[in-house]
């Protein structure tokens, strides 16, 4: 396992979730995301903003309160969206061994905000977001898909790009 501070790595832009300092993943995690970086044009840049979270200690008893109050606000302001609530609050292999990462975009040196509600964003709203940055979007998932990863179902997640390294 490795760990990156905020900043930038060899291209690979780091900022960690809030309230994390810093990104810990596996090498070959980190070789793969670079190799998807190396694929796409000069006006899109891979932004990693989480990776491997163990479940003890401060980090983690924080992220499971988090989930817990997240899960109950979430029921109430999206009830018939109750189907979701694993697939957005669980752990999502974070807590494993780093292989599950999600990642943002920075277009043309701003970082794109696909959910700036985080995971409370509407989905016509995540729509509206999708349609403005499609081309991005595709981009950024297609090279993550060549370079090995698995894009994360959830439309939710996927806007987060959660994504697990397979190989």
């Amino acid at each position: 396992m490795i760990t990156l501070p905020e900043g930038c790595t060899t291209g690979l832009r780091v900022a960690p979730r809030w309230p994390a300092s810093q990104v810990h993943l596996q090498p070959v995690v980190l070789a793969r995301l670079l190799d998807a970086q190396r694929q796409l044009p000069p006006t899109i840049q891979l932004l990693l903003t989480r990776g491997y979270e163990p479940g003890g200690g401060g980090l983690g008893r924080f992220r499971g309160l988090s989930r817990r109050l997240g899960i109950a606000l979430f029921r109430a302001c999206y009830p018939r969206r109750h189907d979701e609530v694993a697939a957005i609050f669980g752990t999502n292999g974070h807590d494993l061994d780093g292989r599950h990462v999600d990642v943002s975009i920075v277009l043309d040196g701003r970082r794109l905000r696909l959910l700036p509600l985080g995971v409370f964003t509407s989905l016509p709203l995540q729509q509206r977001r999708i349609a403005r940055h499609a081309s991005a979007i595709h981009a950024v998932k297609q090279a993550l898909l060549v370079c090995g990863f698995e894009i994360h179902p959830n439309a939710t997640e996927s806007l987060q790009i959660h994504c697990d390294y397979l190989a």
